[in-house]
């Protein structure tokens, strides 16, 4: 496909490394990139949050970390749809439970923070690709395939199964935020307020 220049790398206007953290949009070809580069972001998250999850041993941890890794999978079909708010609603409740289980360097700390990094390029490279329109009618567009796994997974499943998820994705996406915020609230309680009560107790 690389030969022939159907595949929507072969056309991309930009390195890599520039697309995942600076991206801009030429091109069709930009455009089909950055939304199979998103979905692969998200599915990354999604798989170290499960594996995460069953390295605990517990239960209700698998649970949830079944449920926050279908958030970011569905989420990552939003992205590959060109659907921007999709990409902040992850980058949002990432960044929440980032801070609510407490910002450290080590030893994942610089990984996650990392990670929020490039959600949040994510974010930007997501809203510059909903907003690219063609320079005029009937040009030529990246083709999506269906004859790998890898094709059906990241060009044929994203435009069958999105339209349905949407709804579900926005309500487990608040309900985690409302969990992340009431965790952080918890969480700033227990270090400020008993900081306060110590003070109180001095004076």
């Amino acid at each position: 496909m690389q030969t022939l220049g159907l595949s929507s790398e072969s056309r991309r206007s930009e390195g890599r490394l520039k697309s995942l953290f600076w991206p801009t949009v030429e091109t069709a070809w930009d455009v089909d990139y950055l939304g199979q580069q998103g979905m692969w972001i998200c599915t990354a998250v999604a798989i170290f949050t499960l594996v995460g999850s069953f390295l605990t041993g517990n239960i209700i941890a698998i649970f949830m970390g079944i449920l926050v890794a279908l958030f970011y999978l569905i989420g990552g079909m939003g992205i590959r749809q060109r659907n921007w708010p999709a990409a902040a609603l992850i980058f949002v409740v990432y960044l929440f439970g980032l801070l609510a289980v407490g910002v450290t360097l080590y030893p994942l700390g610089i990984l996650r923070i990392a990670v929020a990094a490039v959600l949040l390029a994510n974010v930007r490279a997501a809203f510059i690709a909903s907003e690219w329109r063609p320079a005029a009618e009937g040009e030529d567009q990246p083709t999506r395939f269906s004859e790998t796994l890898a094709d059906k997974f990241i060009d044929q499943m994203p435009a069958r199964l999105w339209p349905k998820l949407q709804i579900p994705f926005i309500v487990l996406g608040m309900a985690m935020l409302f969990m992340n915020l009431f965790a952080l609230g918890f969480l700033l309680d227990q270090r400020f307020g008993s900081h306060a009560i110590r003070i109180t107790g001095n004076q």
